[in-house]
């Protein structure tokens, strides 16, 4: 068995040859027609107009189970098959015969397929000579840099260190291609619909907020540990357990526990019936389940934040606790100024002492106290600082909460922050917009 990575230059008549598989861990296709026009572009200008080769990029291929998974090409090779089935109904090489299940990955093909149509019309009208011209020339002056690896690791290690387009990856890329690897033992369709709701959460924007605004900064915040900003360094900060490996440890065992009861109801239609345990009990600071279990944990706090802080959803929270939904709007986005970088620091904070405690306790009766309590702790740092940077947010007292909050066991141990009493210096109120902010919390 080969171990050893491989690197050649390989033209683009040799690649067709190969038999290429898109694991289900990658993204769905989603090139646009800038990026399309692009590369077409560019291909036509070296291999027509200056009659040269081109070299395109990298191709990563993991070499596992002797089949060759894309790790990293998928968006040019799905653009270049498209453009070789135009110029050769007959052609199904590439990646042409994949699969594709999601619906961005089948929307943009038909879309593309249509812009490379129109594009090939506009070069070349109806003169079939150069259309198989071109196709000619594509296939013998087209080349990549293919790297072929042996282990998975070191192929997401080389995408990372050897994008072609300069770009490295991203958290929570990283996150999202370990956690995959760790459903091994789960079905494909498992796979693929954490697959098709951790890109749904890329697309509508709710994915980076929760895990960097949120859940990061709770989960470090609440052991004491600064860290601010969510990077590849602290990507382990949502590594955790592996059901699967061979050796345990004694503090998984109320999880693996957990876990186990919570399939198992899943699966038994009398629990079923009576909803018991149909959803994981998660808190966020608990340790993480790798593998499904992380993509139910994001999803499970997508949710709650929406619940919470979205003002753009109709929501139940709305019916249910319209003062605070009122009051959140109004201290927080209802005056002059909220929008400002430092402003957005301290809602921040105030957001998170928030989840952190209801993730904690539930919306306790009084929770209207601790709600108001919790704002002034927090937005004294916008009265009290100018400006605001992340060095003020580090050394706020309102920062501290998090560690106590994760150790206390009572929702009264913060009753007593119902009663603090807060100085506004008179010199901070020249700060636009927040005469109000400052009234409210030196009352």
């Amino acid at each position: 068995m080969e171990t050893i990575p491989k690197q050649k230059v390989i033209k683009l008549s040799e690649l067709v040859k190969i038999e290429l598989i898109i694991p289900v861990y990658q993204r769905p296709y989603k090139w646009t027609e800038k990026n399309v026009v692009q590369l077409l572009e560019d291909i036509f200008d070296y291999v027509i107009v200056k009659n040269k080769d081109y070299r395109i990029g990298n191709i990563i291929l993991y070499n596992g189970n002797k089949e060759n998974n894309l790790v990293d090409g998928q968006q040019r090779l799905t653009t270049i098959s498209l453009l070789l089935k135009k110029l050769e109904t007959t052609f199904s090489g590439l990646l042409l015969n994949q699969n594709y299940k999601h619906n961005i990955s089948k929307n943009n093909i038909i879309y593309n397929y249509r812009i490379i149509d129109k594009w090939i019309d506009t070069k070349f009208k109806e003169n079939e000579e150069k259309k198989a011209d071109f196709k000619r020339k594509i296939l013998n002056k087209c080349e990549f840099v293919l790297f072929t690896v042996f282990q998975q690791d070191e192929a997401f290690q080389l995408f990372d260190s050897q994008n072609a387009r300069g770009k490295a990856l991203e958290p929570y890329d990283l996150l999202k291609a370990f956690h995959l690897r760790e459903m091994d033992f789960d079905s494909e369709d498992d796979r693929i619909k954490c697959v098709e709701r951790w890109e749904l959460s890329v697309d509508n924007g709710t994915l980076k907020p929760i895990l960097g605004n949120h859940l990061f900064k709770i989960r470090k915040w609440s052991k004491n540990e600064w860290k601010y900003d969510f990077t590849k360094d602290e990507i382990d900060e949502f590594k955790g357990i592996s059901l699967h490996q061979k050796q345990q440890y004694p503090y998984e065992s109320k999880m693996r526990m957990l876990d186990g009861f919570v399939e198992n109801a899943q699966n038994d239609k009398f629990l079923k019936n009576l909803q018991i345990a149909q959803t994981f009990p998660f808190q966020i600071t608990l340790p993480i389940i790798n593998g499904k279990r992380f993509f139910e944990y994001v999803d499970f706090y997508i949710k709650q934040r929406e619940k919470l802080f979205d003002l753009n959803k109709e929501d139940a929270i709305e019916a249910e606790m319209p003062e605070f939904i009122k009051f959140y709007k109004d201290y927080c986005y209802g005056y002059l100024g909220w929008e400002r970088s430092g402003d957005g620091k301290v809602r921040n904070v105030y957001e998170n002492i928030l989840m952190a405690f209801i993730d904690k306790y539930g919306y306790v009766d009084d929770f209207d106290n601790f709600y108001k309590a919790f704002y002034k702790l927090a937005y004294e740092i916008r009265c009290n600082s100018i400006p605001i940077k992340i060095e003020t947010i580090k050394n706020s007292s309102a920062r501290q909460i998090f560690s106590k909050i994760n150790d206390s066991v009572n929702p009264d141990t913060f009753k007593n922050y119902q009663y603090k009493r807060y100085k506004i210096r008179e010199e901070k109120l020249r700060v636009n917009g927040i005469n109000e902010i400052a009234k409210f919390i030196s009352e």
